[in-house]
């Protein structure tokens, strides 16, 4: 599965601490929040503000830090024409309540139509997998352009 169908280097966003400050500190909703400016980018998101709202949502009730320094929100919802995928590097680390206590470094948002739950769910799926290959995540930390991050998601 080529994932670069779903995630174009324009929702790619290496600079994820400066969204961040005391004022606005990171949670699981503001995460959500930055993440839905970047999902829509794409043409394929009917109306910004309710797909914000469903995913700030979505998070509040289960947030989606795994631990390791990744944090996938996701959801699926009418405002999505299409799967579309964003992704946030934090380099200084976000230091937000995770399973394991580690911050959160790599942020990989998804989302889709509730209609195509088979391609939703092998996505979430690649994706998981891809992450967990050795590596990957480290490489996708150092990555120096959009385009490498994309590449290295799509790899594998």
């Amino acid at each position: 599965m080529n994932i670069a169908r779903f995630l174009k280097e324009e929702r790619v966003d290496d600079t994820l601490d400066a969204a961040f400050d005391e004022d606005r500190p990171p949670t699981p909703e503001t995460l959500a929040e930055t993440m839905a400016t970047l999902l829509e980018r794409s043409d394929s998101i009917v109306n910004p503000t309710k797909l914000r709202n469903d995913l700030v949502n979505r998070e509040k009730r289960a947030p989606s830090l795994m631990g390791l320094g990744i944090a996938m929100p996701h959801v699926r919802t009418l405002q999505a024409r299409k799967l579309v995928m964003a992704v946030g590097i934090s380099h200084a680390g976000l230091e937000m309540e995770t399973p394991d206590g580690e911050p959160v470094r790599l942020v990989i948002a998804l989302v889709g139509p509730p209609y195509d739950d088979k391609l939703y769910l092998q996505v979430y799926k690649r994706l998981s997998e891809r992450l967990l290959d050795e590596g990957v995540v480290e490489e996708l930390l150092a990555a120096e352009t959009p385009g490498d991050v994309v590449r290295l998601l799509s790899a594998g």
